[in-house]
């Protein structure tokens, strides 16, 4: 299959489940649509992140450290939202490595709080942070401040709801 066509063509409900399907009975492809996601064309590169947030669902082995460490370092890079949230989605599937990047700590927060970073963005960074919270269990208490000492009524629902739900679950913690 040629990936970089197909992820050119017009979006449709099934079209990033073709692409994975794919990748899934050739498992030696992975790397093909992995590297589509530094495309330079801004089109390709967000829908091969989607493509790489649902291979990661199912199968985040085949990320390696390396990967990991040039996904967070595009979403910090892009100012592109769906880059962002495909980068965002598929870190938070996988195992963070042991020395996880500072500048991504220091983005999530920038875009939770962000009113200019889209509703997805903001999510996904609460839900990277608290997946950093669990391997650096002292960080939750920076995370839990912030939350709780954000003015949250001028944010959406989405936010609103996903902050609910991180902060119930720090509390069980």
């Amino acid at each position: 299959m040629d990936y970089r066509s197909h992820l050119y063509r017009p979006l449709s409900k099934h079209f990033v489940d073709a692409l994975v399907a794919e990748v899934f009975l050739h498992p030696t492809d992975f790397d093909l649509v992995y590297r589509l996601v530094f495309d330079e064309d801004i089109t390709i590169a967000w829908r091969a992140a989607w493509a790489c947030q649902k291979i990661s669902e199912q199968h985040p082995e085949w990320f390696t450290e390396v990967q990991f460490l040039e996904l967070a370092m595009l979403a910090i890079e892009t100012k592109h939202s769906g880059l962002q949230r495909g980068c965002l989605s598929t870190l938070c599937n996988l195992n963070l490595p042991e020395d996880i990047p500072v500048e991504l700590i220091n983005a999530c927060f920038d875009w939770m709080v962000s009113p200019q970073s889209a509703i997805a963005v903001q999510a996904k960074s609460m839900h990277m942070l608290m997946k950093i919270c669990e391997v650096i269990p002292e960080f939750k208490i920076e995370l839990k401040a912030c939350l709780n000492n954000i003015d949250y009524e001028s944010y959406s629902a989405g936010f609103k709801s996903t902050r609910k739900q991180i902060l119930k679950t720090l509390n069980r913690k």
